[in-house]
């Protein structure tokens, strides 16, 4: 039998969502830069001077209130004279935090406020994780009375290495807890280059680990403000830029 027509059907094509794409460098230290993104970009809410403000005032509260504790306990009439542990440094980190997110809150519809709350607590991860192993390495290392070994060289080595793991961690503990819609974007990732920009372990590092020059500088002096900063960012999470006409 002769065939006298060839058939014309085509199989349906189905309209698949797209995604942005995300190069690497939009990504740093675990923090991808939203407003680079197309999909953000024509869809997104207006960042306010009044919501930067509340974010910032928030976060400046909450790490202010415990910083003023310390001053107390300690007996210290100038906030640049505390010592910190790395108690100290959890506690104002967890209230920049707090601050940021809880004013910065007021009034916005709770899928926001999730969002928040989940840059929070990628934040205090990459706080605490890189610290407690720098304090827990740093211990040990103070305990053995072999000079080869409790040493400031060593100390920053371990640390260092405390640092990397810690924030790895961090990040991967923050992909566990995205769920299925944010699941088909891209993932927090962390380059090793990007390590610099974590300075609140590293002066962390420096003060638990007793740096003579760290001493000398005051280093220290620098964590309210750094841990101010990362609630603000906090607080800002799920802030984007406005439609482009």
């Amino acid at each position: 039998m002769a065939i006298d027509s060839v058939s014309t059907y085509q199989p349906r094509r189905h309209n698949t969502p797209k995604f942005p794409s995300v190069s690497k460098r939009d990504i740093t230290y675990g923090y991808i830069d939203l407003q680079k993104q197309d999909e953000i970009i024509m869809h997104g809410t207006p960042v306010t001077t009044s919501d930067k403000i509340l974010a910032a005032t928030g976060s400046i509260i909450g790490v202010t209130l415990p910083l003023l504790a310390f001053m107390k306990k300690q007996n210290v009439k100038n906030p640049f004279k505390l010592n910190y542990k790395v108690g100290e440094m959890l506690t104002m980190a967890a209230g920049g935090n707090l601050g940021g997110i809880l004013l910065s809150s007021i009034g916005e519809p709770k899928v926001d406020k999730r969002k928040k709350w989940k840059e929070g607590a990628f934040q205090m991860m990459l706080t605490s994780l890189p610290l407690l192993f720098i304090d827990g390495s740093i211990k040990l290392c103070e305990k053995s009375k072999n000079k080869k070994i409790n040493n400031n060289f060593v100390k920053i080595l371990i640390s260092a290495a405390g640092v990397t793991l810690g924030s790895n961690l961090a990040v991967t503990f923050s992909n566990k807890l995205r769920n299925e819609k944010e699941a088909k974007k891209p993932k927090r990732e962390l380059k090793p280059i990007d390590m610099i920009a974590n300075i609140d372990d590293v002066v962390g590092m420096m003060v638990l680990a007793k740096i003579p020059f760290a001493s000398k500088i005051k280093i220290e002096r620098a964590l309210p403000f750094i841990y101010a900063f990362c609630g603000y960012r906090s607080g800002t999470a799920d802030k984007k830029p406005v439609k482009k006409s």
